[in-house]
């Protein structure tokens, strides 16, 4: 068997001259890159400077109009608008469906539905067999907790039908609003 030598005192390596020359490329990177940030940064500030300045002179010679009140004026509208979107975003729309599709029946088709957010009220258009089915259709509607003043905007009869069929309008307040 032969024998096995263990160094337990290896004696240490001089220091790597590419680890060196590798370390000083990194350190000149370094400095090269903090002078150019240093540089731009005086520049950007240069720049805003000289535009506040503009800016301030054509205040004074009356050429500019202050962007404030313009600005005032636009965020308002976004707000409105912004939180329009969360009225209808927030709105209990399940519960307005549920209750629409369990007043129908096997006699009524709904053709459009139609939520007015502002005004409160719910515009339901549709289609049934006969009158009867309508006004049973819009007694239905009033028991629905959801609904308030449910009323018969419109109906006509569709003569050129054979099935001569009641188109319809109606408008109900809508309790489940905010």
């Amino acid at each position: 068997m032969p024998a096995v030598y263990l160094d337990y005192q290896r004696k240490l390596k001089p220091f790597p001259r590419a680890g060196a020359v590798l370390l000083a490329c990194a350190v000149a990177a370094l400095v090269a890159g903090g002078g150019y940030y240093v540089n731009l940064a005086h520049q950007a500030a240069a720049w805003e400077k000289k535009s506040s300045l503009y800016l301030e002179t054509a205040k004074r010679k009356g050429l500019v109009a202050w962007a404030g009140e313009r600005d005032s004026g636009r965020l308002t509208q976004e707000i409105k608008g912004a939180n329009q979107v969360l009225r209808e975003i927030t709105l209990p729309w399940d519960r307005l469906f549920e209750a629409v599709e369990a007043s129908g029946g096997k006699e009524v088709a709904l053709l459009a539905l139609d939520p007015d957010t502002e005004k409160r009220t719910v515009k339901i258009s549709g289609e049934a067999k006969n009158l009867v089915a309508v006004l049973n259709y819009v007694r239905t509607l009033k028991t629905q907790p959801e609904f308030d003043d449910v009323q018969l905007q419109n109906h006509q009869i569709q003569q050129q039908d054979p099935e001569k069929p009641v188109r319809f309008t109606l408008t109900a307040d809508w309790r489940g609003l905010p």
